[in-house]
């Protein structure tokens, strides 16, 4: 008979206890169970929960203290927020749901311990042994099935002039932003030697008229502001921003990475990038993101150049309509579907090192494995990292999508962030960006540590 392997997280204060209480009471408890001390179920980090799972764990048991009862005031309301969406996840890329359980257990409540304990090992041994771990690198890769939206249609180009009008207005404007001194450096972009529009640094006032402004324009420019706001000791940096890399700088400012004072912003009305921009085979239609964006003007700007523009030459998509299809797949299917798409991944970080979100100074999954970067590195160390960085985007991806158009293997990474950024929506009617407000998942509201 199948015996499924479980392992229980349990804070050391009341769900660790409560299991001590059913154990000198003698009460029946399932012996499949691994328990493991933490001090608090907040410290259950999603990356703790998936390393389980690659490891060969068939279910993970989360237990805390209930909701007011925390010894730490806030610790269990942390992982209310944070076991749903990574069940979410999870789900998404074929794990059933029901192998991942978070539940509150006092230090008096030994019955019910074993109760819970019971009930989610009979659970998980109905579903059967795991799918989850790969234990050959070699995996059969199948013919990658593109989700696209399916109203994506042919548009017309847009008149020259426009643009034409929108870059001289730009030099103009960095022009006297350099030479009355608002701002140190302008970022913003040009055209190389290839005809390619690529990222551009002026400092000069005689060297603004290499910027311009295009449907060329995709690079999401506050991946660079970090390093040249260190690089300018403190001064004013100006940077020219589209709605979606507007978005980017309210989530930066609702985590303290800089001042609202350090940056001068050069809003952009935008009517869509195109599709091969910033590889210089710029096509004939819009990318993914601009089918289903209604947010033509920046979020926040020292100054906007440009018209509130009308809808662009296509119909709007709903920006959760992408994942639609592989929602409706078996969990199987999405496995399979996950697994070629992870094993194509080479390691070679253009995701993390073009997200403007994704900075953290030494990343999670390298900290401590310095053979971890490679080519033959297995399919369960890939599928951690990606999802392991899709959940720390949670409630902060703005969906700018250029992690995704970075990857020389094409692996559809943004569906992993849109599916977050539904779950996020659905659960604290929050989207990144829109406000300087922190992620919901990642802070506790007064009325919520009071609950």
């Amino acid at each position: 008979m199948y015996e499924p392997k479980i392992i229980a997280f349990l804070c050391t204060w009341c769900s660790y206890t409560g299991a001590d209480l059913a154990g000198t009471a003698r009460l029946k408890t399932p012996h499949n169970l691994r328990a493991i001390r933490v001090p608090c179920s907040g410290r259950v980090s999603p990356e703790l929960v998936m390393k389980a799972f690659a490891e060969g764990a068939d279910g993970v048991l989360v237990l805390g203290c209930h909701i007011g009862e925390c010894h730490y005031d806030t610790g269990n309301h942390r992982a209310a927020k944070r076991m749903p969406i990574l069940q979410a996840l999870l789900e998404f890329v074929g794990l059933e749901p029901q192998r991942l359980r978070l539940d509150w257990v006092s230090a008096s409540e030994g019955e019910r311990f074993a109760r819970i304990v019971a009930e989610f090992v009979e659970g998980v041994r109905d579903l059967g042994p795991i799918q989850w771990r790969v234990e050959s690198r070699f995996w059969e890769i199948k013919k990658f099935e593109s989700f696209e939206f399916e109203n994506q249609r042919i548009t017309p180009v847009c008149q020259s002039h426009h643009y034409a009008a929108a870059t001289a207005s730009l030099r103009d404007h960095a022009r006297q932003v350099l030479t009355t001194g608002t701002a140190s450096c302008v970022i913003g972009y040009e055209v190389g030697p290839r005809g390619i529009t690529r990222p551009a640094f002026i400092s000069d006032p005689a060297e603004v008229d290499r910027l311009v402004w295009n449907q060329a324009c995709t690079h999401n420019l506050i991946t660079y502001l970090k390093q040249k706001l260190a690089a300018e000791s403190g001064k004013r940096v100006a940077i020219v921003v589209k709605p979606c890399d507007s978005r980017t700088i309210n989530v930066l400012l609702a985590e303290n990475r800089f001042t609202r004072e350090q940056v001068y912003l050069i809003g952009m009305a935008c009517e869509g990038i195109r599709e091969g921009a910033g590889f210089g085979k710029v096509e004939d239609h819009y990318q993914a993101r601009c089918l289903a964006c209604t947010e033509h003007i920046p979020m926040v700007s020292d100054t906007l150049i440009g018209e509130m523009v009308s809808q662009p030459g296509h119909d709007l998509a709903h920006p959760f309509s992408s994942i639609s299809h592989l929602q409706s797949l078996s969990a199987t299917d999405r496995i399979e579907f996950w697994l070629n798409q992870f094993d194509r991944c080479i390691r070679c970080y253009a995701c993390r090192q073009t997200c403007p979100i994704c900075d953290c100074p030494t990343c999670l999954y390298e900290s401590d494995d310095s053979l971890w970067v490679g080519m033959n590195i297995a399919i369960n160390e890939k599928r951690t990292f990606h999802l392991g960085r899709a959940y720390h985007l949670a409630g902060r991806c703005v969906g700018c999508n250029e992690c995704e158009r970075v990857c020389p293997m094409e692996i559809p990474i943004s569906l992993l962030n849109i599916k977050l950024a539904q779950e996020v929506e659905a659960a604290f009617g929050y989207r990144a960006g829109l406000t300087v407000a922190p992620s919901p998942i990642t802070t506790i509201l007064l009325e919520e540590a009071k609950a």
